[in-house]
């Protein structure tokens, strides 16, 4: 008899939920599922940098993946369907009721973008999270010890206290905040009460300064100091943490039925999505998994019994939030294919202007489709030289090392000769040299790097990009056979979960995909690329 799990991961622009069969180790069918309301721009302000998505989106996403994956599946073969497992992007934090309701989902706060899910790269919170760094340099314990010593913008408590100073009524009617990656099993699951919820260790620990060493979340005292207005809630708003080998509860009878499922399914405990790619991508200790998409997350294990190495200026490191009983760390870039979809835009924007009644949609899916091979096949044709053109990689602030998404873009080396190709060429070995700086961060403080794994939409599409990252870092890097490696994490997780494996690491060993291609570093441009990534770096000092 056939046995499935489901695995589904929330990207930035939609969900996609993969159909897995533990006999055959395979994925029999596999669901994209756009986010309608986000496609249109609704509840975005990019030049305020917010940016909102309807907890609707998500709801409507999630039957649309039900109803594809499960479209061909017999009534007995649905019945089949041991469990579920799921990823979100993140700090991606929800203002919720007593019920553990959006408020978004309320009439009154329908179109009410602060009761929506604050997406990770917004960047209203500046103000919140200089704020938080200022209190963090006198208190103790140092809350931020685990999270690089600085807070972010992007994260959980600078949200949260931003919206609730901007919108009394969204302070007054939340109980509790969640995170992106809390709510969606909790949604599965049909949970209602506050404190049946499993919050997940990895966005806890990454997000939201949660640590065993100083016993869990920063204290009442720690927050009332940055905002009074937190007395509104029941502080801490949890304390125990899990990882996503737990399962997090039964799937709600009413979706069950809905969809002809099993009423004791499994739904397994979240996680942030990029931390599940890893685990899809097979990570191990000293193998960094860097994922390529609208961001970058690069991610790293070490075992918990080696001698504790603090890394500043990282996006955190977490007991469990990766791998159970591994220590995991996080670091990052906050642009990087939104780097080159600014460039799209930017060239399309006066076109469209000019030509746009005379445009047709075969005119600019040809343009849509075409823009980028052009710009690589031109790109592709420049040799680097020692006084190219240079852009930092900032252009939606800086994730690592050292936060500071404040920052800006600065670029050096224009002429009357720059043409479009230069311009993509400098920004892709801006992103490059934005990864060399991560990685010689972890060296700074002796972690090893042995190897590096490339997932994510960038590493899958742009063979360009990845073969100027192999140059600038120097090193081999290893891109998977599968398009599907976030999803595919969640999988190990919910297997695992129902004991379909002894361990994680045998459900990698069985599930994970394999190699599809290994980029070999260019020696030839090795001098060159040291000169221009110390020009990176005099400029990103500027």
């Amino acid at each position: 008899m056939k046995t499935y799990v489901i695995g589904i991961d929330f990207g930035t622009d939609s969900a996609r939920g993969i159909l897995y069969h533990l006999t055959s180790l395979r994925v029999e069918k596999q669901v994209l599922a756009e986010f309608p309301r986000w496609k249109k721009g609704l509840y975005c302000k990019p030049e305020n940098n917010q940016y909102r998505q309807h907890p609707l989106d998500y709801i409507e996403a999630l039957a649309e993946i039900f109803n594809g994956l499960l479209s061909d599946l017999s009534k007995e073969e649905r019945l089949q369907i041991k469990a579920i497992g799921t990823n979100t992007t993140g700090s991606t934090p929800v203002a919720v009721d007593a019920e553990v309701q959006p408020l978004a989902l309320l009439e009154e706060f329908k179109d009410n973008p602060n009761a929506m899910f604050v997406l990770w790269k917004d960047h209203t919170a500046l103000k919140e999270s200089d704020e938080i760094n200022q209190i963090l340099k006198t208190y103790s314990p140092d809350y931020s010890l685990y999270s690089g010593g600085i807070y972010s913008s992007e994260w959980y408590w600078s949200k949260i206290t931003h919206i609730i100073r901007e919108d009394e009524a969204v302070l007054n009617a939340s109980y509790s905040w969640l995170e992106q990656s809390d709510w969606v099993p909790n949604y599965l699951c049909g949970n209602t009460a506050i404190d049946l919820v499993k919050r997940n260790r990895c966005a806890a620990g990454h997000k939201a300064m949660w640590n065993e060493a100083h016993e869990g979340l920063p204290s009442p005292a720690f927050l009332l100091e940055l905002e009074p207005k937190f007395e509104r809630y029941q502080l801490p708003f949890y304390q125990e943490t899990f990882t996503s080998d737990a399962v997090f509860g039964t799937i709600d009878p009413s979706i069950a039925e809905k969809y002809g499922l099993s009423k004791d399914l499994k739904i397994t405990v979240g996680a942030i999505d990029a931390h599940h790619g890893a685990v899809g991508a097979g990570i191990s200790p000293n193998i960094l998994v860097k994922v390529m998409g609208t961001s970058t997350c690069d991610m790293l294990i070490a075992l918990k019994n080696m001698e504790e190495i603090i890394v500043d200026g990282i996006c955190g490191q977490v007991d469990g939030s990766i791998i159970p009983d591994y220590i995991g760390y996080e670091a990052g870039q906050s642009a990087y294919g939104d780097v080159f979809q600014w460039f799209k835009q930017l060239q399309m924007k006066t076109m469209i202007d000019i030509l746009g009644d005379t445009l047709n949609k075969e005119d600019m899916e040809r343009w849509d489709e075409r823009f980028f091979t052009i710009l690589t096949e031109q790109a592709s044709k420049l040799n680097p030289q020692a006084d190219d053109l240079v852009f930092t990689d900032y252009f939606n602030g800086r994730r690592t090392p050292d936060a500071n998404l404040a920052l800006k873009s600065a670029a050096d080396g224009f002429s009357l000769s720059t043409e479009p190709g230069h311009i993509f060429k400098a920004l892709v070995e801006a992103t490059a040299f934005g990864s060399r700086s991560i990685i010689e961060r972890f060296q700074a403080f002796n972690v090893n790097i042995a190897g590096v794994i490339a997932i994510g939409g960038i590493a899958e599409k742009s063979p360009y990009a990845v073969q100027v990252l192999a140059d600038i870092l120097q090193r081999e890097i290893n891109v998977l056979k599968s398009d599907q490696v976030c999803a595919l994490g969640s999988v190990v997780f919910a297997s695992t979960a129902i004991g379909a494996f002894e361990s994680i690491a045998t459900a990698q060993q069985k599930i994970c995909p394999r190699i599809a291609r290994i980029y070999k570093p260019n020696l030839k441009n090795k001098e060159v690329y040291e000169t221009l990534y110390t020009r990176y770096l005099e400029l990103a000092a500027v």
